[in-house]
């Protein structure tokens, strides 16, 4: 009967620590998910602000980009959203303040998106 007990109390301890290890391993893939993809954001952003300020004529057309891929980021989306800015002393009816956003889209347990945003002004 004592061992019978025991080895309920041993399979209840195994049981346990599996379900622990397998809920670290799949927060620790999540967390890699979301760096990567803020990674990928960052970098979509950093390409931007290049542009903004060595290629103003195009930038400034304030062109949309959706479902773009990236070499090295496999399973990762982004897009691209600009919006002219008229208020706060931007011009109205003139386009020299956007706001950009960076979606990251990637899938993990579920489907997840990051989003980053920037303030561009041509006002210096």
């Amino acid at each position: 009967m004592e061992g019978v007990f025991a080895i309920g109390i041993i399979g209840l301890i195994m049981s346990g620590v599996a379900v622990l290890i397998l809920m670290t391993l799949s927060s620790n893939k999540n967390s890699f998910d979301r760096r990567k993809a803020t990674e990928l954001g960052a970098v979509v952003m950093e390409e931007l602000i290049s542009q903004a300020q060595n290629d103003t004529e195009n930038f400034w057309k304030l062109n949309i980009s959706t479902n773009n891929t990236r070499s090295g980021y496999d399973g990762y989306v982004y897009s691209i959203g600009m919006t002219n800015i008229t208020i706060n002393g931007c011009g109205v009816g003139k386009t020299d303040c956007a706001e950009v956003v960076v979606e990251v889209g990637f899938s993990g347990r579920s489907p997840q998106s990051i989003y980053l945003n920037r303030f561009f002004s041509k006002q210096q």
